[in-house]
């Protein structure tokens, strides 16, 4: 049973990792792109538990990084996607706590890539800018992070469904 396991969370990482890869939605603030890997995250969580989603949402969050050629983000997404794919695996039973769930894991996964990306602005600036510059120059991904999390939610409700009827019969779920 933990061989099948673990191979659906390996089938789920690569589709994961090829849809948010291929699949970019411009980002309302137009500075980068809106990714789908929050929908891989929240449907390993939601079948799979806490620990599920932190394997899918870190693993997924550092290989991306990496193919996309920003190594300076590896440690940081796949500690702040493993963290949100934990929380959304928390009590995910009920759509309300689902949401409670997001709300929490969105937060954690918006905020640790502000203070991320606030902290490698400042690195890479030769520590020569102020904290509070680096702060509002990050700030324009925080909608678009906001939306990765709103557009991952809405794309796991809708194909859960079916993948949990096909984990049922691989006697999975």
């Amino acid at each position: 049973m933990k061989t099948k396991k673990l191979t659906v969370l390996s089938v789920i990482i690569a589709v994961n990792l090829a849809l948010s890869y291929v699949i970019k939605l411009p980002s309302p603030t137009g500075a980068g792109f809106v990714s789908l890997v929050e929908a891989g995250i929240f449907i390993a969580a939601w079948n799979f538990g806490p620990r599920g989603g932190a394997a899918v949402g870190g693993v997924t969050g550092l290989l991306l990084d990496l193919i996309a050629g920003y190594p300076q983000w590896m440690i940081m997404s796949l500690m702040i996607h493993g963290a949100e794919g934990y929380v959304f695996g928390l009590n995910s039973k009920r759509l309300q706590d689902k949401l409670m769930m997001t709300l929490i894991g969105g937060t954690i996964m918006v905020l640790g890539y502000w203070l991320a990306g606030t902290m490698l602005m400042w690195l890479m600036a030769g520590m020569s800018m102020p904290w509070s510059a680096t702060f509002l120059a990050t700030a324009s991904d925080i909608p678009g992070n906001i939306m990765q999390v709103l557009v991952g939610f809405v794309v796991a409700l809708i194909v859960n469904k079916p993948i949990q009827r096909l984990l049922a019969k691989a006697d999975l779920n």
